[in-house]
């Protein structure tokens, strides 16, 4: 059975209305009056912490978006970040992720434009018309937007995205060759700018008005004006212009909405910030220097963003804990355990997956905000200076605190769990003289060095990569081998081989090793971090051959002795709690009549990081 376009604009009207607050109450998300490093919404002070899935929520029909929300808020995630596929989407296989939301089977993408007559679009079905809007996606945006606000969801729309290679360009439908409007034929990297994008500024401007207006009734979403503006050709000048946009079309609305700029991967220190942007986003922002870099412009920061670190839970989980107890008022990993098809989150990622998610990290996130709502935090501010002696080394820790009241403290490895390096030593004597080949299989970096001499150096972090040398070796001596290898994220994959004329390539085997003890093997030293410095253990393996199960790393997990932690507390009584950042639970409870000063308490035993609670008595 079909449904008109026109009956599900109608339906998706009446959902809209019905995720409405009440007449009086309808104030959409804004920044917190008393401190606006955090988010006020319906009526409550809110950090944003989710777990969402890759942006594609709207632009795919094929994902049920009922299910998906009703996940996200099963499981205590309260935001997501959509794209408006006005002018981006993706082919399949992009990126490397499995199933990807944001690439569309066949003719299916549903872009805010309406499709025209003629056939030809480069990613199937007809062109786009950019003179006529899709009542089809409009119904689905604002059904979409109306169910997350009944699931009390936060909804980030991202406007726009450059494009980082031509394929991605090649599908937009702003591309003069998917449209039939005569759009100018400009570069990709000229789209996003004010003096080369020709037409096209006219086509995004009547974009942004139209997404601004269809939403104008909607509490739970806010506007960023372009996803990684940093690539692809984006001009600072151009955001600026977008968000005057986006400003000025609301200049009639009862209550404006939030802007948010994508601000750098990692961190930088933002100069004189557009005034209608309230939100500073920035993608893979660990550790979170950022937050105190920008902390001053009393905005809200985000770290909406992550991913290629790895399908295993911990980077995005300790990504997360540290963003937000550093100050951050918003976090989104990039989980691509959703997709169409597993609306419920639950896809196995397979390995080489450029991040991670799944109900297990969902659960973690859902660990930091229950941990958040402990304090008020609207009352609370970074301040590491309560912090006082020093940690073991490799061990880092932030404090979010309100003198003498409350005090969240955050103790993680300085390390990736799992991020490691590895020197192998000893010699080797091949079974006959003559020229071989050294493979290395490595993912990430290695070097090798055979009778001192470096003849493999790809000291990088990269994907599973083969590196080879020619070597003369003599049958009747040992040859000195010294190999190093660092471990950073993701799949983990190590292997020395050889091959050589009437020698098909093989492992190298352990006959061909001997240790400076006169051992089978080779001597080999692990360190707990990817400069060779921190050494763990050593012990004698027969090969080089390290691959982790699953494709993931982890063997050599740090875990911590009792630490303990140093606060400067005024004189009172309080309660501290020790909290298991990976399920909330209480891992170890105590009562303090403190006389002031320094106070040194004690963590239980944990694996890569730990939460405490430091509150006054009441």
């Amino acid at each position: 059975m079909s449904t008109s376009p026109a009956f599900v604009g109608l339906l998706a009207g009446a959902l809209f209305l019905l995720a409405r607050p009440p007449a009086g109450a309808a104030e959409p998300i804004r920044l917190h009056p008393d401190n606006p490093h955090y988010f006020l919404w319906r009526g409550k002070p809110v950090i944003l912490i989710t777990s969402a899935e890759h942006y594609g929520g709207v632009l795919n029909p094929d994902l049920d978006y009922v299910k998906y929300l009703a996940t996200l808020a099963s499981d205590g995630m309260n935001y997501t970040r959509i794209f408006s596929g006005g002018t981006y989407v993706e082919p399949l296989g992009a990126f490397n992720i499995p199933r990807n939301t944001l690439a569309p089977r066949g003719d299916r993408f549903l872009a805010p434009w309406a499709r025209s007559e003629t056939p030809g679009y480069a990613g199937g079905g007809n062109k786009f018309d950019l003179d006529r809007w899709s009542e089809a996606y409009f119904a689905r945006l604002k059904g979409f937007v109306a169910e997350a606000g009944k699931q009390g969801i936060v909804v980030e729309l991202s406007i726009f995205c450059p494009f980082y290679e031509e394929s991605q360009w090649a599908l937009s439908p702003v591309n003069a060759k998917n449209n039939v409007n005569g759009t100018p034929e400009v570069q990709r990297t000229d789209v996003y700018t004010l003096d080369k994008s020709g037409s096209l500024l006219k086509v995004q401007e009547r974009l942004v008005r139209k997404l601004v207006e269809e939403l104008r009734d909607a509490d739970n979403v806010f506007f960023e004006i372009s996803n990684e503006p940093y690539f692809g050709g984006v001009t600072l000048e151009w955001q600026h212009r977008v968000a005057d946009w986006i400003s000025d079309a609301q200049k009639d609305h009862p209550h404006r909405k939030l802007v948010a700029q994508n601000i750098a991967n990692g961190s930088a220190r933002v100069v004189d910030p557009h005034p209608a942007v309230s939100i500073l986003n920035f993608h893979y922002a660990s550790p979170p220097v950022t937050v105190a870099m920008n902390y001053a412009l009393n905005r809200v920061i985000g770290d909406d963003e992550t991913g290629f670190r790895g399908t295993h839970n911990s980077p995005y989980r300790m990504e997360g804990w540290d963003f937000v107890v550093a100050g951050g008022g918003l976090y989104n990993n990039l989980d691509y355990s959703f997709n169409a098809g597993h609306e419920d989150g639950t896809f196995v990622l397979p390995a080489g997956t450029p991040g991670g998610g799944g109900p297990g990290l969902r659960r973690e996130l859902r660990a930091l905000r229950d941990f958040m709502h402990r304090f008020e935090f609207v009352r609370m501010r970074p301040d590491d200076a309560v912090l006082r002696g020093a940690l073991p080394a490799g061990l880092t820790a932030r404090a979010l605190v309100e003198a003498g009241k409350q005090y969240a403290v955050y103790l993680r490895s300085a390390q990736l769990p799992g991020q490691f390096s590895t020197r192998w030593t000893g010699t080797i004597t091949p079974p006959a003289s003559g020229r071989y080949t050294l493979h290395t299989e490595s993912n990430d970096g290695v070097r090798l060095w055979l009778d001192d001499k470096l003849v493999i150096d790809n000291w990088t972090e990269h994907p599973t990569t083969e590196d080879k040398a020619e070597v003369e070796l003599d049958a009747t001596r040992a040859h000195k081998l010294k190999v190093e290898f660092f471990y950073a994220g993701g799949q983990m994959t190590m292997k020395l081989s050889w091959s050589a004329a009437g020698l098909a390539k093989e492992l190298m085997p352990a006959s061909a090793f001997q240790t400076t003890g006169g051992q089978p093997g080779l001597e080999a030293e692990y360190f707990a971090d990817m400069t060779l410095t921190a050494r763990s253990r050593k012990a004698v393996e027969a090969q080089i051959k390290l691959e982790s199960p699953g494709g993931e790393g982890g063997q050599l997990r740090m875990k911590s002795d009792e630490v303990e932690v140093q606060l400067e507390l005024p004189a009172g009584a309080y309660t501290a709690e020790w909290v298991d950042t990976k399920t909330g639970s209480v891992l170890r409870r105590e009562s303090l009549e403190h006389p002031g000063g320094r106070r040194a308490l004690r963590a239980p035993a944990f694996d890569d990081d730990v939460a405490l609670a430091v509150q006054a008595a009441k």
